[in-house]
């Protein structure tokens, strides 16, 4: 048996060791590379997050997926990643196809779109195309902007989508090169190449002019209406509006990313994109160059003989530049870039929201009603905010002011709890079975109805300036026999000796009764997003044959505990289907609230001042304007 190191014979020893070899360098640093590639990749596996075009996605979009997953986009890559954040818009009809393109712009599945393509649908319904293929979700109207006719969708769904960032406009300039998405009739994408042509252009549309357009020759089919027109980085320029020309032929304009980001900042958290470095002429020339075979086989598959109905990209080249960029200089847009923003909105915009509550606490302090009506209807046609995102923010805006009027009717002992606590569960019955009547209905049918309730106000205010007799004599002074014959008459009431003397619809106590005096007062509350203190007044005078001021206190409560369940439907629903994201309406009411509560104190104050007559001369001129407002603008 040898051993080793000994020698038998002629077997020479052997001396061959590893570090002693030429190649040991080579193989040594091959080794490091090794465990250098190893951990390498376990640290993007442990760090890497999955993208939102994918299922388990998470926060991606289009312009970091193009980063993420090649190299440097290209005019290939970028036509096969911009799609799935590219949507079909349309209704639920047998027939109904789609009416508008659209562009995903948050994770959550906030969709922005040309508002005059969506106004007349009454259901809203997004295509998709996601890994499981094409899939239709509901959507609803969060943000409706007239003067740029822009419309914010929400779909209902709580998942994540592939979404597009914003590019800096500010650095757009004439002859950059642009992309206009959109989806066909059958569902397929379509893209045309083109370049910005002018800056700040006007259009005439709907007998309104539009101005901070863009112009550019990517869009040539009605298609692309609403749809994204996006850059080389896949971010988004901005929302295409088609317009026919005087020529008959399609003229494509383009809101800006900015203006879009300035009006809808305060609902969506956008995402932006950096200032794209101006590439060289030639190094354009070549990219195009170089996708010129893949733009053959594209229009092949469209266009040839082995095109498949339905599959494949539209692809159209686009004209010639047009001039008309003022000067050749970028995009400047003052007008909606810079300023003071605090939690995203303009200072501006605060002090509109803060005034509109201010208003509706005036009108409801000097009125004991009327103030909901006011905050809904200035929130849907001045701010262009949908039913979804209003009614959390009147719900609670409401919690806080009425809750804090409960308090002070109670402290006065205005409040008969014996009367209120059988209301409580019928008027919170009520608001949650509003809460859904009304988002069957739609915001369009809740602002007719918000139209004609206003209308039906104004006519009974304009009644009781013309007869007296005919509204609350309450208001007016109290004469001192009269003070005596009510102070007689409560005591009677507490004892149980007697019944209220005043007119009014005899029920007798029990089921029936509490269900008149607190459902009503639910359902218009979660219908309409007012208070229901307009309702409550009249039913607790007539029917609960109670004082105006026990009216008044009863409904505060039953206000503030109607306000509470809707509070807790609304966003419990709200943010279990995906239709609103807590932080918008939370915001929006946090504005608002301390408004309203000052403007109720004013109201207040102004209806112990101001003559009966000429109160209710304000209120009949308020409402009437919020009807003719609420009708003529449907």
């Amino acid at each position: 048996m040898i051993e080793v190191g000994e020698t038998t014979g002629d077997l020479p020893n052997n001396k061959i060791v590893f570090c002693e070899r030429s190649w040991k360098a080579a193989v040594t640093i091959l080794a490091l590379l090794v465990m250098v590639t190893f951990a390498w990749g376990a640290y993007l596996l442990d760090s890497y997050d999955e993208d939102d075009y994918f299922p388990g996605s998470d926060d991606m979009s289009v312009g970091q997926f193009l980063l993420r997953n090649v190299a440097m986009p290209d005019v290939q890559r970028l036509y096969y990643t911009v799609p799935p954040a590219v949507v079909s818009i349309g209704g639920n009809g047998i027939n109904s196809g789609p009416v508008a393109s659209g562009a995903i712009v948050g994770a959550n599945g906030y969709v922005v779109t040309a508002q005059h393509s969506v106004a007349n649908l009454s259901v809203i319904t997004v295509q998709v195309a996601t890994s499981t293929g094409v899939r239709s979700f509901p959507a609803q109207v969060v943000k409706a902007i007239a003067s740029h006719d822009l419309v914010l969708l929400k779909m209902q769904t709580t998942e994540k989508f592939l979404h597009f960032r914003m590019a800096d406009v500010q650095t757009v300039i004439q002859g950059q090169q642009v992309y206009a998405f959109g989806r066909n009739a059958a569902g397929a994408p379509l893209v045309r190449q083109g370049v910005v042509q002018s800056a700040d252009a006007p259009l005439n549309l709907g007998g309104s002019q539009i101005t901070h357009l863009l112009r550019s020759d990517a869009v040539y089919t009605w298609e692309q209406n609403g749809g994204p027109l996006v850059d080389g980085q896949g971010d988004l320029v901005g929302i295409n509006i088609a317009t026919t020309g005087p020529t008959g032929r399609i003229e494509g304009f383009t809101v800006p990313a900015h203006v879009i980001v300035s009006h809808l900042r305060d609902v969506v958290r956008f995402k932006t994109g950096a200032a794209p470095a101006p590439a060289p002429a030639q190094t354009q020339t070549v990219a195009m160059a170089s996708s010129a075979g893949w733009w053959s086989k594209a229009r092949a598959t469209v266009d040839g003989p082995t095109a498949v109905p339905g599959l494949g990209i539209n692809v159209v080249q686009g004209g010639a530049p047009v001039n008309g960029f003022p000067s050749g200089m970028p995009f400047i847009d003052p007008d909606h870039v810079g300023g003071a923003k605090i939690a995203g909105y303009s200072v501006a915009d605060i002090l509109g929201l803060c005034m509109l509550a201010l208003a509706a606490g005036i009108t409801g302090g000097m009125m004991t009603m009327g103030g909901g009506v006011l905050q809904v209807a200035g929130m849907m046609v001045f701010f262009g905010y949908g039913m979804y995102l209003i009614r959390p923010v009147v719900f609670l805006t409401n919690v806080f002011v009425y809750g804090a009027t409960a308090l002070r009717n109670d402290k006065a002992q205005l409040v008969q709890w014996n009367k209120v606590k059988p209301l409580i569960p019928w008027g919170v019955a009520g608001v949650v079975v509003g809460y859904f009547i009304g988002n069957a209905i739609g915001d369009s049918v809740v602002g007719v109805l918000l139209g004609l309730f206003a209308l039906i106000m104004a006519g009974k205010a304009v009644l009781e300036i013309i007869r007296p007799d005919a509204g609350e004599g309450d208001l007016a002074p109290v004469s001192p026999v009269s003070a005596d014959e009510e102070m007689d008459e409560l005591m009677a009431l507490a004892s149980g000796d007697a019944k209220a003397k005043s007119d009014g619809l005899d029920l007798p106590d029990g089921p029936v009764r509490n269900a008149v005096l607190g459902l009503p007062m639910g359902l218009f509350s979660g219908i309409l997003g007012i208070s229901g203190g307009v309702v409550e007044v009249p039913l607790q005078r007539y029917v609960g044959r109670m004082t105006l001021q026990n009216a008044i206190a009863n409904s505060s409560v039953l206000v503030f505990w109607a306000s509470v369940a809707g509070v807790a439907v609304s966003f419990l629903h709200g943010t279990s289907t995906g239709l609103i994201h807590w932080e918008a309406p939370v915001t929006l009411a946090v504005v608002m609230i301390p408004g309203a509560y000052v403007g109720g104190i004013i109201g207040a104050r102004l209806m112990r001042v101001l003559p009966v007559r000429v109160l209710k001369g304000i209120y009949a001129a308020t409402m009437a304007a919020i009807a003719i407002k609420m009708l003529v603008s449907v």
